[in-house]
């Protein structure tokens, strides 16, 4: 939240004008370096990278425990009903001859 605020002021600050108005049209002009074209200096977007890069390792790591939990509940009910392993999809599925399957 912070790094948000600080982004947003210092957008404001540069806004305004206040001296360097001509560095910032020769920065825009290449826009070769990606923290130049999110408008952000070089240290705000490196630290904005690691951040999208630990929100994505939690995502993935939070999506590979629920998918671990899943995969565990299927082998405790499988052994706990003597269900084959295949059983799960061909519930799922309904033959085209049988209209009433729902």
């Amino acid at each position: 939240m912070a790094f948000l605020m600080k982004t947003m002021i210092s957008n404001q600050v540069k806004n305004l004008g206040l001296g360097g108005g001509s560095e910032e049209k020769k920065e825009e002009g290449g826009t070769s370096d990606p923290a130049a074209a999110h408008g952000m200096t070089r240290e705000e977007y490196e630290e904005y990278q690691k951040q999208v890069i630990e929100e994505k390792m939690e995502r993935d790591a939070a999506f590979t425990q629920k998918k671990a939990e899943r995969a565990c509940l299927r082998v405790h009910l499988r052994e706990k009903y003597r269900l084959p392993k295949g059983t799960e999809n061909s519930l799922h599925r309904c033959p085209s001859s049988q209209e009433g399957c729902r």
